[in-house]
């Protein structure tokens, strides 16, 4: 079953981002300076990326209302 996201423009850009986080090929530190949050903001995006995909990424408060 697929399911239909819908993301910011903010959401969409960090996608890239994490991914490579993800797959070793950058630092959670440069991925916080990239996108412009701390490290540990960094390493609790990328728990829900691992977790949900690209849909942990989306606003939780914005994703429960939908």
């Amino acid at each position: 079953m697929q399911e239909l996201l819908t993301m910011s423009r903010k959401e969409i850009d960090r996608v890239g981002v994490i991914q490579r986080v993800s797959d070793k090929q950058m630092t959670q530190g440069e991925a916080s300076r990239i996108i412009g949050v701390t490290d540990r903001q960094v390493r609790r995006i990328l728990a829900g990326f691992k977790q949900y995909g690209p849909a942990g990424l989306i606003h939780h408060l914005r994703a429960s209302l939908q």
